[in-house]
């Protein structure tokens, strides 16, 4: 992909806007997230792992509200990874 505006505006308008959708599995919905974070680096677009994390956090369905709730109360940082963990165990 070219390093265009265009393309960055594209791609961060992709990112910031992205919401999990009702009835979506979590693993789908972090796979397009990961897509568009691969698309942002091939064109030497970084995000800090502290706005990802919170980038996550705001896209995903209200019904993970308490588990966000829950974070802010016991965490002062997360990593993505840590995150990602999370989230998949809170699945099974």
């Amino acid at each position: 992909m070219m390093k265009s505006i265009c393309n960055k505006l594209f791609l961060k308008r992709c990112l910031f806007g992205l919401r999990m959708r009702e009835g979506t599995p979590l693993k789908e919905h972090l796979d397009e997230l990961n897509f568009i974070l691969m698309e942002l680096c091939d064109i030497d677009v970084n995000i800090e792992d502290e706005d990802l994390v919170m980038i996550m956090l705001t896209s995903l369905l209200p019904s993970y509200k308490n588990y966000v709730s829950s974070l802010n109360v016991c965490k002062d940082s997360i990593t993505v990874e840590e995150l990602t963990s999370n989230l998949y165990s809170r699945e099974l």
